[in-house]
């Protein structure tokens, strides 16, 4: 989701460098230290507060000709979006051209990783003709991970054209020490920010205007320990000392640690300064950000704007930012700020300072600046009109900024929010969507009171197009939960309430309808439904739900065997699922259907190497569901392979460890069937009398996989009536529902029962029928996976099958059938495979090229080409190019 906000609704004091007190300190060597950065990416300036970074920063920048940007970074800003709209509109203070693509995919309802956000953006930085310095201040409050990461990113691809300065007291979590290593880093750190004695009483003569002992300063050196918050302080108090004995006693009045000397220091000043001020300071001193029209509302003064001109004219801790509009915006110097604020809490009561934050929140709420009135709302407590801000915010962002509206959310008693109930589902979106866990049924039931709250509400106000909205989502918690049959009603029930505008809830919905149509074998209907779900989200630009509808699309092609298509979408989900977290489980998906496609074509390798990663992913993302299909998936490769301990290691861990019912079935059926296939009748007991209890949420793939092992278990003991009785209908059904690879499977064990009982006849017609549909797909696996019995029924029909490229499909995977032996006479003589020269040769061969060309291509004789084409047209049983071009084609040997 996206915070992508208007200008008009940055607040641009934020963008605002400080401006310079007359009478800094020239601190040349830092200077230089700084200017020594330009050459590197990143010059790092950390240090507790008081010390004089932003000074020191803003005094640099002044002073050089290198064109600048700047943002003051705060909480909030932890939310990426904000951040890197942030970031983004200060870079296009320097050239307008930079981040168009970037701060447009960033006001989009679903913006994209942010490394994908930031490539189009750093491609802009590195077409600047001059180079730039970008400065972000106080990234101490930034502490989220994605923000770190992204920015993380940035440095690492860092064009020439661009600085980083980063002001901070404490080391930021970004990758340094490579930095470091890399000499691309500069640092300037509390020891180097401290002042020295030459520059401690330079300070003091400007500031305080006399003279004073070099013993005493080196004695105020000493107390602050080159803190140069203090030394101000210091020189603000000593403006009122008359004498070189007051100054002394000033000076011996305080020790101790920084805040110590602060509140020492603060008392001073404060005390020094009239009545009007001393109001002021009392009523303003809690705003971060103030502006005249402001404190008038504050204060209930029309004074703001000249108390704020006096007190920065008597340098009392006050900065003046950039101007904008006709309003001048200033800060105060935190640590001032909070000395001043320990000072308002014992002087003003509760009721008074709350009333201070009522009248800021409502001010910023008149100037249209949500986030800050919100934001002073809650600092006082003020639940009730922090909540109204909200559900005005949402009416306008919607759920954009998830992480700052869950921020805001955290700090409001549950039962207040409970009130409301468009807050309560947008906090239920928000818990859901942010937590890395949403298959856990703890994050269901944390869910629960706000869902309840919402729906009770909209229920009596007869609202049906939020009912719609909210049973989407919920049907949304139960798919991920994994209770299917729930997620379907209330899909169904979503979609009757929803409008058709509304296409971002009713993609949502309509993707679990289509999931509901694919485990219940309509694999056309669910195809429809998956092209209708990309349709919806792709109008929503939510491009998780796009990813979601390619995994329908790629699960319907590999029902119907298209495995070409079904490569193709999750290569495409695996191009696009690039970005943080929550793009996992698109990659996971993905990648599990590389492995089923691996499988499919009797890559065991390959499909290993894909299940492995989809564990991977898997565990990252806590995906029971998952990780239980990569393991089966895993069981099967093994059996393929002959490994059955392997199988049962496997299948008795995961069955230990599932937690959901329906996972927990698939992996029993796997177990039955792969027992069956390696000879173990023994230990199917408790499975048949699992699947005789009827079980009404039982989904109809599951009740076909179950049925289906069933049959060859029924073969297995030479039950072939039993057998043709569980498998009656299933062939029909699967055909007239477009599950191409099921009706392979119907065929193929209908064939094998009737061998059992010797009907060779009905045995070749439905294999005849199964091989043409198999060899139009170019399955393999689905007719391995029945084992040896398989491969004697095609040992058998193999001379009588109607057509060379029948024969060649099932000589085919007779070679694949490790303990088979195929028979030297009959049609097809493809006893052995082709060598990868072989390979070579033949693709060269039937392109049309003559031996010499063939042989200059190959760089060997031509008399090996020949040898060569000899072997090729006695493995494949043809006499001539054109013969071996068809038989290479049929055969996709190419």
């Amino acid at each position: 989701m996206s915070d992508a906000r208007p200008a008009d609704k940055l607040l641009h004091t934020k963008l605002m460098p400080p401006r310079l007190h007359a009478g800094v300190v020239e601190r040349d060597h830092l200077l230089t230290r700084l200017d020594s950065g330009l050459t590197k990416k990143l010059t790092l300036v950390s240090a507790p507060t008081g010390f004089g970074k932003t000074t020191l920063v803003g005094m640099w920048i002044a002073g050089r000709e290198v064109s600048s940007t700047w943002v003051t970074l705060d909480e909030n800003d932890n939310d990426p979006t904000r951040f890197w709209t942030y970031v983004v509109s200060a870079l296009r203070t320097l050239d307008s051209s930079v981040g168009k693509t970037t701060l447009s995919a960033l006001t989009a309802p679903q913006p994209p990783a942010f490394e994908s956000l930031l490539i189009p953006l750093i491609n802009d930085l590195a077409r600047l003709e001059q180079p730039c310095v970008l400065v972000l201040e106080d990234y101490h409050a930034i502490h989220a991970s994605e923000v770190n990461k992204g920015l993380a990113f940035l440095i690492q691809h860092l064009p020439v054209t661009l600085h980083l300065v980063l002001i901070t007291r404490t080391e930021p979590d970004l990758p340094l020490a490579i930095l470091r290593v890399r000499d691309e880093l500069v640092e300037l750190s509390v020891n180097e920010l401290r002042f020295n004695q030459t520059e401690a009483e330079t300070f003091l003569r400007e500031a305080v205007q006399m003279e004073i002992p070099s013993a005493a300063v080196t004695k105020l050196l000493q107390q602050t320990e080159g803190w140069a918050a203090g030394l101000r302080l210091a020189a603000l108090s000593l403006q009122s000392k008359n004498s070189a004995a007051d100054v002394e006693q000033l000076i011996r009045s305080f020790s101790g640690s920084d805040r110590r000397v602060a509140d020492y220091l603060v008392q001073e000043v404060f005390k020094d300064q009239p009545e009007t001020a001393q109001f002021f300071l009392l009523k303003t001193c809690f705003f971060n950000r103030l502006t005249g029209a402001l404190c008038d509302a504050i204060t209930g003064e029309n004074t703001g704007a000249t108390m704020l001109e006096h007190l920065e004219r008597e340098n009392l801790f006050l900065v003046q930012l950039e101007r904008s509009g006709d309003q001048l915006w200033y800060r105060y110097n935190p640590l001032f700020a909070e000395s001043i604020q320990y000072l308002a809490r014992q002087r003003l009561d509760e009721a008074e300072v709350k009333s201070l934050f009522e009248k800021a929140s409502s001010w910023y709420e008149s100037r249209g600046l949500l986030d800050d009135a919100i934001e002073t709302a809650l600092s006082a407590k003020l639940f009730s009109q922090a909540l109204r801000l909200i559900e005005k915010y949402i009416d306008i962002h919607d759920i954009n900024g998830m992480r700052t509206l869950g921020r805001w959310l955290e700090s409001v008693p549950e039962q207040q929010t409970l009130l409301h109930p468009l807050i309560c589902f947008v906090y239920a979106q928000i818990i859901l969507y942010t937590t890395s866990d949403r298959f856990s049924p703890a994050v269901a039931t944390r869910l629960e009171p706000f869902l309840h709250a919402a729906e009770t509400a909209w229920r009596a106000e007869e609202n049906h197009h939020r009912l719609g909205e909210l049973f989407s989502l919920r049907g949304n918690v139960a798919w991920w939960r994994g209770n299917f049959q729930k997620a379907f009603e209330y899909a169904h029930q979503s979609l009757e309430l929803l409008p058709e505008f509304d296409v971002a809830w009713r993609g949502t919905s309509q993707l679990i309808v289509s999931y509901e149509a694919l485990n219940a074998g309509r694999i056309l209907q669910a195809q429809d439904g998956g092209l209708e779900a990309r349709a919806q989200m792709g109008a929503a630009q939510n491009i998780h739900g796009m990813l979601a509808a390619a995994q329908i699309l790629s699960e319907a092609a590999y029902w119907q065997g298209e495995l070409e298509q079904a490569l193709q979408l999750d290569q495409q989900i695996m191009n696009e699922a690039i970005g943080g977290v929550e793009m996992l489980d698109d990659q996971g998906f993905a990648t599990f259907g590389l492995a089923q496609i691996a499988y499919e074509q009797s890559d065991l390798a390959r499909a290993e190497l894909m299940v492995e990663r989809t564990l991977d992913l898997a565990g990252q993302r806590a995906n029971e569901y998952l990780r239980v299909k990569a393991i089966i998936q895993l069981a099967y490769i093994s059996a393929a392979e002959n490994d059955f301990v392997r199988v049962d290691n496997l299948l008795t861990l995961l069955i230990a460890k599932v937690q959901n019912s329906a996972l927990a079935r698939d992996v029993h059926e796997t177990r039955a069937r792969l027992s069956i296939l390696g000879g173990d009748l023994s230990s199917l007991k408790s499975w048949l009398a699992m699947i005789s209890n009827e079980n009404q949420n039982l989904l109809h793939l599951q009740k076909e996989r179950e049925t289906f092992t069933l049959a060859r278990l029924q073969i297995a003991e030479s039950n072939a009536s039993a057998a043709l009785q569980a498998l009656d209908g299933w062939a029909a059904e699967t055909a007239a529902n477009g599950r191409i690879r099921s009706q392979v499977q119907a065929l193929c064990l209908e064939a094998l029962a009737y061998h059992v009982e010797s009907d060779d006849a009905k045995a070749m017609s439905l294999m005849t029928e199964a091989l043409i549909l198999g060899h139009a797909k170019n399955l393999r696996r689905i007719f391995l996976d029945e084992g040896p019995h398989m491969g004697a029924l095609l040992q058998t029909i193999l001379p009588s099958l109607p057509n060379r490229t029948l024969n060649l499909y099932a000589t085919t995977l007779l070679h694949l059938f490790s303990s088979v032996t195929v028979p030297l006479a009959g049609a097809a003589k493809l006893v052995e495979p082709l060598s990868q020269q072989e390979v070579r040769v033949l693709r060269l061969l039937v392109n049309g090229l003559s031996n010499s060309d063939i042989a200059r291509e190959l760089v060997v004789s031509t008399n090996t080409v020949k040898t060569h084409v000899k072997s090729i047209y006695r493995k494949l049983n043809v006499n001539s190019r054109e013969d071996a071009r068809e038989v290479a084609r049929e055969l996709r040997l190419l």
